[in-house]
């Protein structure tokens, strides 16, 4: 029980020592009052008065309309359209527009600095609120502190107006243009996606024309390949041929020889003129043929006279070739020319010579084709090592194509049906609007409440005061009681001596004490003063 009581001795010691810290500082907690609560009462009774407008709109949507529309799977989404409509009233060229047909407003904004800051504001003081059973409050406050009372009224209920009649009119039309807008993008998108499908058919159409020989699948590309290498082997093996034949032929001219010697009498019997002995022989064949013709028989005397002579003629024939031959072999052994020889081509040689000629030809013609199809082979060979890049290469390609084309049809539908959803849209009879309260003007301002800043400054600067004192005390503290004493200083005390004031220092305690009464008062007083021009100056 002694240490509870000592604890609260020591919290009275304590209240006491800054309860007269603050006291001994006074006149600084007053002048630092005053001098706050001056400042701040001019500055709250300058602070020009807010004046609200507002306006209620009914958003009626149980329309027909978008019972119908949903049968073509549309579906008309009222609040989305409504909340549209809200962001576009509040935008710029809305508010410009508004700024314009206001006479205050337009003076206000003389130049960019100040139309931008005007609008600025405008777009923090304008709100739309949604309230229940489909109902929405435009509501604006204007305190520009350039314009009167009356004229900051007439503002706002001018810029509430305003915003009601875009509001709408958004409604009305379509709301904000979106699909509009959206309309625009996909035409965008669907030039951008035929430039791209065009670029990518061309650069197909390049593909096939640079690697046509590649294309048509490597099944095709191989079979070109193996029937390349089965003409070469055939080109091989009738090279072969020929060669052999030609050895074959070069072999058998050397056994021929190019002339041959025979006799110059059967050659001219033959080429220029008959023999003469020969012709008799013949005229007797002749004359033999008719008599048997007769059909004279050969004991017949005409018959056997013709034929014994017949006999002679061919006798004298043979030997007379006899004579011939003899002389044929002596000249051909003796190496001299004769009379009755001559020498003449070999038809036999000449034969030969021509086809070995022609197998030379051929084979030449061969040898040639040979080193062309061993190129193509060659070549063959080694685009086959690229068909499988080169058919990667186009499948990439038709993907991509397949792709863009894929898009571009699906950009196609979609614009079709947001041709359809706009037409829908902007049609009438989606959202009714009904104003159930239209814009007034304000009589009285709806704020600042000036009085409740004034009585929040007044209380702000005694606490700013009496904080002010508490400072000063406890940086310059002062000793009351002997118990502070002992515990600041280390010394033995005694005891204490009270002070006893002299009638000059009680007097002049007691003018000191009416003095800070009287400031005490005047300052009420001027805060009263201040209330009462307040109420009295301001709108009724």
């Amino acid at each position: 029980m002694a240490s509870a009581n000592f604890g609260l001795h020591e919290v009275y010691q304590q209240v006491k020592s800054v309860a007269y810290g603050i006291w001994r500082k006074r006149w600084y907690m007053m002048a630092t009052t005053w001098l706050i609560c001056l400042v701040g009462w001019g500055a709250v009774s300058t602070m020009p008065y807010r004046y609200e407008s507002s306006a209620q709109i009914y958003v009626n949507t149980e329309t027909i309309l978008p019972s119908i529309v949903r049968g073509f799977n549309i579906d008309i989404d009222v609040s989305k359209r409504i909340e549209a409509v809200k962001n576009q009233l509040v935008t710029r060229p809305n508010l410009e527009k508004i700024i314009r047909r206001s006479e205050y407003l337009e003076r206000l904004a003389n130049n960019d600095a100040a139309l931008n800051q005007l609008v600025a504001d405008m777009q923090d003081d304008i709100r739309i609120v949604a309230l229940q059973g489909n109902r929405y409050s435009i509501e604006y406050e204007n305190g520009n502190g350039r314009l009167s009372d009356r004229q900051r009224a007439e503002v706002a209920r001018n810029v509430v107006n305003n915003l009601l009649s875009i509001f709408l009119e958004g409604g009305s039309d379509g709301g904000d243009g979106g699909s509009e807008n959206a309309v625009e993008f996909l035409d965008q998108q669907i030039k951008d996606y035929e430039e791209r499908l065009s670029a990518a058919e061309q650069l197909h159409a390049q593909f096939k024309q640079e690697n046509i020989d590649f294309l048509g699948g490597e099944g095709a590309f191989l079979s070109r390949r193996d029937a390349a290498k089965e003409e070469l082997r055939d080109t091989r093996n009738k090279l072969g041929e020929f060669r052999v034949a030609l050895d074959t032929l070069q072999e058998q001219i050397q056994n021929v020889p190019a002339t041959i010697r025979e006799a110059k009498s059967s050659r001219s019997r033959g080429a220029v003129s008959d023999d003469p002995l020969q012709e008799r022989i013949n005229e007797q064949q002749k004359k033999l043929d008719n008599l048997r013709n007769l059909g004279y028989k050969d004991l017949h005397p005409d018959v056997r006279n013709v034929s014994r002579q017949l006999e002679l003629l061919k006798e004298e024939m043979k030997q007379e070739q006899a004579a011939i031959a003899q002389e044929l072999s002596d000249s051909a052994e003796a190496g001299k020319k004769s009379n009755y020889t001559t020498e003449t081509p070999n038809r036999l040689y000449e034969q030969l010579m021509f086809n070995i000629i022609d197998t030379r030809t051929q084979i030449k013609t061969f040898e040639q084709r040979e080193v062309e199809q061993q190129k193509l082979v060659a070549e063959l060979e080694e685009k086959a090592k690229r068909v499988p890049e080169i058919q990667a290469r186009e499948s990439q390609l038709q993907r991509d194509f397949s792709q863009l084309r894929s898009f571009y049809n699906d950009l196609l539908d979609r614009k079709q049906d947001l041709n359809l959803q706009a037409d829908v849209e902007n049609a009438d009879g989606a959202v009714s609007l009904r104003v159930i309260e239209q814009p007034s003007l304000a009589t009285k301002p709806s704020g600042p409440n000036r009085l409740l800043f004034m009585g929040g400054m007044l209380v702000f600067a005694l606490m700013a005061g009496v904080g002010f004192a508490l400072v000063l005390s406890v940086l310059r503290p002062v000793v009351l009681t002997v118990e502070q004493l002992r515990s600041q200083f280390d010394l033995n005390i005694l005891g204490n001596v009270s002070r006893s004031l002299s009638e000059e220092e009680t007097r002049q305690r007691s003018i000191e004490l009416l003095m800070f009464a009287g400031a005490t008062a005047l300052l009420f007083l001027v805060f009263a003063g201040f209330v009462v021009f307040d109420m009295i100056g301001g709108p009724g």
